[in-house]
């Protein structure tokens, strides 16, 4: 059995500035939220909200930009409606979209692992 990687937030910071290098370009900017942000510890993922600039992007969905993720070191991306789930160096990440039009039934969330 796998034993599940954990992350600390000095990681979550670190991802989260990778990917606004990335995505700041096409007015898209991570913010880094959940465990990591408000608790104590290492935690089991990494929780991002992604957000848009609304006077530069319209809107966009997460499958939309997942090549620019990729650059930035994330793979195996599985889509739950508003929620993304990926990996990053052995760790879950959470990517949310809270304006996301996606209604992807073919996946519930909670069915990642």
């Amino acid at each position: 059995m796998k034993t599940q990687e954990l992350v600390n937030q000095s990681k979550g910071l670190e991802l989260c500035k990778i990917l606004y290098k990335e995505l700041n370009i096409i007015g898209v900017f991570p913010a880094l939220t959940g465990g990591l942000l408000y608790k104590e510890g290492n935690r089991k993922d990494i929780d991002i909200v992604l957000y848009r600039h609304r006077q530069e992007l319209d809107g966009f969905e997460t499958k939309e930009i997942e090549l620019i993720l990729s650059r930035c070191g994330l793979t195996d991306f599985q889509y739950f409606g508003f929620v993304t789930k990926a990996k990053w160096q052995g760790v879950t990440v959470d990517l949310f979209n809270p304006e996301t039009k996606s209604d992807d039934k073919e996946n519930r969330y909670g069915d990642y692992s």
